[in-house]
Formats: structure tokens, sequence, C-alpha cells
């Protein structure tokens, strides 16, 4: 029998931001109601996680175990991924379902696509007491001689916008933490949302990349990578430890349609 296998189309990547559970008298009852959508492995993990981000993390990999199991028709507790060399998760049985997950304090996005090769990131933007280093970390020479002036608020926003289109390509490609920030040019600005052109990565000049930066609120940079694909970007929302209702139409807060949006170039 073939098993059913939802969306998204062609040409289109959906993004589920989760936020973390917050303090008050229900925190405990949705961490458990993630916890209880985690593999027994995830779970093992989740008992070593330090105390202050064990809902972060339950939140997280229940979201992403939710998401996945509604694009591949599945119940929750028969998905499986194999993880990649850096850790990229891919789906066991499925794979042509590209996913990625990123989380910040706060925040999980789960990026899904039937495209190409699929990268999300998400960052909290918090004080830096070394702004100077990061800059060192994340931008490439010739980025740091385009830096533009409105980059540099009190908050250095532009370093996280950077970071997190940066982190999104390699995570797409499968190193994630572990590949060369420095590798990956983008000129995005300050921005929040739009479309970034791709001016150089390691091993992407075989494909066709859509970059584009995703608002989920002003204290956040987000950004999604998909390659050969995803020029449309649909973002929905998922409350901690629920599972997504893929009933069409599925309607999302906000689509972005990528060929639509005019990069600001340093």
């Amino acid at each position: 029998m073939t098993r059913a296998r939802h969306g998204p189309p062609p040409g289109e990547a959906h993004i589920w931001a989760v936020p973390e559970p917050g303090p008050g008298p229900r925190r405990e009852a949705v961490v458990r109601r993630c916890v209880e959508l985690l593999s027994p492995d995830e779970v093992r993990r989740w008992r070593h996680v330090v105390p202050s981000q064990r809902a972060l993390y339950a939140s997280a990999h229940a979201a992403l175990r939710a998401v996945t199991a509604a694009y591949s028709g599945r119940p929750a507790d028969r998905i499986a991924f194999v993880r990649g060399r850096f850790g990229k998760p891919y789906v066991s049985g499925d794979p042509g379902l590209r996913v990625s997950l990123s989380h910040t304090d706060g925040m999980s996005l789960v990026a899904v696509s039937r495209d190409g090769p699929t990268g999300v990131d998400v960052e909290r933007i918090k004080p830096l007491q070394d702004p100077a280093g990061l800059r060192r970390q994340v931008l490439s020479e010739w980025e740091a001689a385009r830096w533009p002036a409105d980059c540099e608020d009190d908050l250095h926003s532009g370093l996280f916008t950077h970071w997190t289109c940066k982190e999104a390509v390699l995570k797409a490609m499968g190193s994630g933490l572990a590949g060369d920030l420095t590798a990956v040019r983008v000129t995005p600005g300050a921005r929040r949302r739009g479309r970034v052109t791709l001016h150089a990565a390691p091993g992407a000049a075989a494909r066709s990349w859509t970059l584009q930066l995703i608002d989920v609120g002003p204290e956040f940079r987000a950004a999604i990578a998909v390659a050969d694909g995803g020029e449309v970007i649909r973002l929905f929302t998922l409350a901690p430890g629920e599972r997504p209702v893929l009933r069409p139409p599925l309607t999302a807060p906000r689509t972005i349609r990528a060929p639509l949006d005019k990069e600001t170039q340093s």
C-alpha cells in the first residue's frame, strides 16, 4: 500500500514556528506533552540536558517529529531519522522529504520541502561581549570591506542577520556548525525579511539557491535556504506539543514569494 505523502508542492517550502513553553502553571503539562512525542533515545538525551534548556529541547524535537509525521503520512512514533556526518536529520523511508530544525532561546523552527537540500536557522538577538570577535568569525574579508553602517546598531543585529543566512546555507549542505561561516558570502544588510543573494559558498555553484530572511519577530533573526526550489516560503505557527493538521487548503499567516523581494545591496 502506498503511504499518503503531503506537500509541500514543488517550488514551495513550509516553516513551522514553535514558541518555547513559557513560565506559568501549565508549563510542566506542556513540556510533558512534548516529551510524549519524543523517541526513547530523545527522552534519554532530554534527561541529560541542563534543566534550563529542557523545555526548549522537548518542544523543538517534538515539533520536528510531529511536523515530519504530518508530511510523511506516518504516526510520530514511526518516524526515524538518519543523522548525517554533522547531525543533519534525514527522514528514513521518505528521502524526498527535506527537513531542518533550528532552535534558540524562546523559539524553534522546523522547515520542510520536497525540493533540494533545505536548511533553516534562527538566532535570538542578544548583547555581545565581543562583537569584533564575532565579526571575524562570521564575516569574510569581502563582506567586512562592504559592511554597511546600518548593520552596527547597539545590538549588532546585522551580525545576527549574516549569521542566520550563512547557517541556513551550511545546514542545507549538511555541514551546519562544523562549516566555515566566512566561506559563505551574502549581503543581507540589517533587514528582518526578504530575498538575499548567495554570492558564494563551498559547493553551491552547481545549484540554484533560494535564500530568504523570515520575520519571526524583532528579537530574532531567521533564514531558510533551499536548493533548486523554495520560490514560495509559507510560515505557520504551532503550539508546543501539538501536531500540525494538513487539510487543504492549508492557509498560512504569512506567505513569502521569494522572487518578489528585492535585495538591499550593501
